[in-house]
């Protein structure tokens, strides 16, 4: 689609949500701006800074219309005297984002800063002339200033001639106000955009609304007529046919050869290792153009009776306030209408929570709100992408179940997993390694599905180089670990409010030296929120957690935390970077400040990413490569090579199995136990228990935010 199409169409829900986000921001430092005269520049830069953001990333039309919604909600918040505030620097910030996008020069800049100081000036000249009230108030509010200015300095020896001449000037203030008022409100307006330029093109450069490109913006559109509530046309018949494709900046394609057809309503799993393919093929899937060969049919991203894809990182699918709006966010009245959400809730394991904040909700509960939001849409095929990856089993069985059943409702859905035993219920498997189709069987078709999958010829071998824990470094030194303890800790969010929520109600445990210890708990028990607790990154509401007799909230950072969505943990733009920048071998995020462990050659860099991406069963060849182009599993592993790099003394680990293939899991599970004889503490927080029992030699349950 041409950007000239695209164009044409509505406001998406993404910059919807943007330009609101954005526009609450400018209107905050508006305000801000009309009650702090002292710093009202400064404060005026800050409004325009939202705006420029917007006019440099968004469309015009939602520039537009974010330039209107502040203007409205300065109105509503702060009255006149805001919105004049706020209306004059989102103005300067929306001619100041184009001019970035252009890349003008400084003699562009100061023509349209100059322009724009004389229309400023003669408009508010012919306001004063006209309006002889606002004449009045503004002169008589300028006068007071400054009587009261200096009566303030007269209280100073020897400066009554000071004073004198100030009381001279304020009434040639008031006698000669058709001549200063526009002067003043010219220079004030082309200082106003000359100092934004300056400031603003630092910011713009370093600041970013989305991630430069997106293989589905042409895909996320909008129905034919959404104004008549049309549906998209039918997505089936999809087929790809050789199809390659390569990320930007990668040097070998993601996928090679893929031939693929999907023409009627069954359910399709589709099953590889970690870094195989499998989330490249499901953008392809979902609407993204390949490099070369040719991809027919498939329907509208995002519209009722069209596609729907449920990605790994649900954490960012969020929109709405409540689970109710976030699930029919976007979606027009007369959909929303005929939508039973309660039913719908129901079905994904989510009932009785349409009123709750999606922030309270835990990782597997998240995945649910997401696979609720696509199927509010009424798909005809639905595009599951390592969906159950944060669900506890018996969510995971009940998810499978729903999957399954889709095709009788009509619905095609193509299930993407690590997990072989998932395409149990399977019509279709196909099996992808090495960005290659390797096997394609449907149900009754030779060898039984579950085993094509698990034993494909093209699985990596533990064993194989670069995938043993033994053959990297050798057996780590021994560790100093001092224990961690935390003693009946329980935790309440928004104490105090008509919101508030008991997570954790009585919590204790002692974490020895050299001691592994799992805690299992089914999704919303409070194991996210215990992790937090005990890495001091939440103080609890009761109790204390103490790391060799220090309350931890006063050492945070020595307890290293693998948090729940890898994503988040992963702050740096490359692999390389990220682990260094983890293991202190960098400046600290969002600083600019020097290397905390020092400076260290390149060679000894290259060595440490080297050795920590080998420890997690990573190619160091990958070191290289954006971290948004790696898939769901590869990002855990990242963080977790980080985190290693650390050499922490205690280590915990929020749901790490989560995305992970079978010898991921098994080489992670040793690699942890090696450190574990060495001395270090691991803490396994996880509703997956396959392989723990070689590690963990404590396990506690928690349920209901208890600990027993």
């Amino acid at each position: 689609m041409s950007s000239s199409a695209r164009d044409a169409r509505r406001l998406t829900p993404v910059e919807v949500a943007t330009a609101g986000a954005l526009s609450g921001l400018a209107v905050t430092f508006g305000l801000i701006a009309a009650v702090t005269p002292v710093f009202q520049l400064f404060f005026q830069v800050a409004t325009a800074v939202p705006l420029a953001m917007v006019s440099l990333k968004l469309r015009p039309r939602a520039a537009v219309a974010a330039f209107a919604s502040t203007i409205l909600l300065a109105i509503a918040v702060g009255g006149v005297a805001t919105a004049g505030r706020s209306f004059q620097a989102a103005l300067v910030g929306l001619i100041i984002g184009f001019l970035h996008k252009r890349r003008a020069s400084w003699l562009p800049v100061c023509g349209v800063a100059a322009g724009l100081g004389v229309i400023w000036g003669i408009g508010t000249g012919l306001a004063f002339w006209v309006l002889s009230d606002l004449r009045t108030l503004g002169l008589e509010s300028i006068q007071k200033t400054l009587n009261g200015f200096l009566k303030l300095i007269g209280n100073i020896p020897h400066s009554g001639g000071f004073v004198d001449a100030g009381h001279q000037l304020g009434q040639w203030f008031v006698d000669w106000w058709w001549i200063w008022i526009p002067i003043t409100r010219f220079i004030g307006v082309a200082f106003l955009v000359l100092a934004a330029r300056w400031l603003l093109g630092a910011i713009l450069s370093r600041i970013s609304l989305d991630a430069g490109w997106d293989p589905l913006l042409d895909a996320a559109v909008s129905s034919a007529d959404p104004r008549d509530g049309a549906e998209a046309s039918s997505p089936l018949p999809l087929t790809l046919t050789d199809v390659d494709f390569t990320y930007p900046g990668a040097d070998h394609p993601a996928l090679s050869g893929v031939t693929l057809s999907f023409e009627r309503p069954e359910f399709t799993v589709i099953v590889g290792h970690n870094g195989s393919g499998k989330s490249t093929l499901a953008l392809l899937l979902a609407g993204a153009e390949p490099g070369s060969g040719t991809r027919e049919g498939g329907g509208v991203l995002g519209a009722v009776g069209g596609t729907a894809l449920v990605g790994q990182r649900s954490e960012l699918l969020v929109l709405g306030q409540s689970v109710a709006e976030d699930v029919t966010w976007g979606m027009s009245a007369e959909h929303i209408a005929g939508l039973d959400l309660e039913e719908l809730l129901e079905r994904v394991g989510l009932a009785g929570l349409a009123d709750a904040d999606p922030r309270s909700l835990s990782g597997g509960q998240l995945q649910r709100l997401a696979l609720a939001g696509a199927l509010a849409r009424s798909p005809r095929l639905l595009i599951s992408d390592e969906s159950t990856a944060m669900i506890d089993r018996a969510g995971r069985a009940e998810m499978l179940d729903l999957l399954a059943s889709l095709p009788e409702r009509g619905i095609a859905v193509v299930h993407i997993t690590h997990d072989p035993t998932e395409s149990a219920r399977a019509d279709r498997v196909v099996t992808i390694d090495g960005g290659s189709i390797v096997s394609d069987r449907r149900a009754g078709e030779g060898a039984p599905l579950i085993d094509e999958a698990g034993d494909s010829p093209a699985s990596p071998d533990p064993g194989a180089p670069g995938l043993s824990a033994s053959s990297v470094a050798g057996a780590p030194a021994l560790i100093k670990a001092a224990h961690l303890w935390a003693d009946r800790v329980a935790h309440t969010y928004d104490l105090g409010t008509p919101w508030e929520k008991p997570v954790l109600r009585d919590v204790s445990l002692i974490l020895d030296p050299g001691q592994a210890m799992l805690i299992t708990g089914d999704n919303g028990s409070g194991k996210t929120t215990l992790s937090r607790v005990l890495t001091g990154l939440l103080v609890p509401t009761w109790g204390r957690v103490t790391l060799g007799g220090r309350p931890m909230e006063r050492c945070v950072g020595d307890v290293a935390l693998s948090m729940q969505f890898a994503r988040l943990q992963l702050q740096r733009p490359s692999v390389r970077s990220d682990i260094l920048a983890a293991a202190g071998h960098g400046p600290r995020i969002g600083t600019g400040s020097v290397h905390r462990k020092g400076a260290i050659s390149r060679e000894e860099g290259d060595r440490i990413v080297a050795e920590a991406m080998e420890l997690v069963g990573l190619d160091p060849a990958l070191s290289s490569r954006g971290i948004d182009d790696l898939s769901g599993g590869q990002m855990r592993r990242v963080a977790l090579a980080g985190l290693l790099a650390s050499h922490p003394s205690v280590l915990i680990l929020d749901e790490p199995m989560a995305g992970l293939d079978a010898a991921s899991r098994d080489l992670l599970i040793s690699v942890l136990d090696e450190r574990r004889r060495a001395g270090l503490s691991i803490l396994v927080i996880s509703h997956d228990l396959e392989g723990m029992d070689s590690l963990c030699d404590t396990r506690g349950h928690l349920a209901e935010g208890v600990l027993s």
